[in-house]
């Protein structure tokens, strides 16, 4: 419920960022936004795997250890609706050989079909005590409970081969994309947004909209 009103709070106040952001904006000759301070660029673009049906592929890396990972992937998706046209929006839990907490329990939850519970759950750890508790197995097992999600059922598919084999190519995927932090969102494998843009709605939304910009006007030339 939180996460509803807070999400409607977002829709009602970004065409009013719009609008400040397309007059600032067309006032400006030069570029508004720098490479290297605004957003990064990858020395070389990353291959895109994925079905994106010609869309502009937002991935967004999150981890359940994260204080801002909630509202970002909140933003993006109000984003997403916005320009449902032009882009796609997909989450991933950030997964390092030895750190794999989160995305252990992100597809296991997908794979028992509570992919709802594992948004609740990056809403809850958002706060840091909340996070080093629900970390621990047994109190993970009896908040998910609570959720509606078998116990015995989630514990079996976290250790499962097939989620074993999820988080490979999860590992393989973090280090491809040189994911350093969280969150981090990337913009068609070529350009990267950390926590120094992602801090705030109206400042995330300028940038990404003058990214999207660049790349379609590149697509188009």
């Amino acid at each position: 419920m939180i996460k509803f009103w807070r999400y409607f709070l977002l829709l009602l106040l970004i065409p009013t960022a719009f609008a400040k952001n397309a007059a600032e904006s067309s006032r400006l000759e030069n570029p508004r936004f720098k490479d290297g301070k605004d957003y990064f660029s990858y020395s070389s673009p990353v291959k895109i795997d994925e079905k994106t049906d010609n869309k502009i592929l937002v991935q967004s890396f999150f981890d359940y250890d994260c204080r801002n990972c909630s509202d970002v992937q909140d933003v993006l998706e109000l984003y997403a609706q916005l320009n449902s046209n032009s882009v796609m929006v997909k989450n991933y839990p950030v997964a390092l050989p030895k750190a794999q907490f989160s995305a252990r329990t992100f597809y296991s939850l997908q794979a028992v079909g509570r992919e709802d519970v594992a948004d609740s759950l990056l809403l809850e750890t958002s706060d840091k005590q909340m996070y080093n508790k629900l970390s621990k197995m047994d109190n993970l097992l009896k908040w998910l409970e609570k959720k509606g999600v078998d116990g015995r059922t989630f514990k079996e598919m976290y250790n499962s081969p097939e989620i074993a084999a999820a988080l490979n190519d999860m590992v393989e995927m973090t280090e491809k994309y040189g994911v350093f932090t969280y969150p981090f969102v990337v913009i068609q494998g070529k350009y990267a947004l950390t926590n120094s843009t992602l801090y705030n709605d109206d400042y995330t939304f300028a940038v990404m909209d003058y990214l999207i910009k660049e790349l379609t006007r590149e697509k188009a030339e």
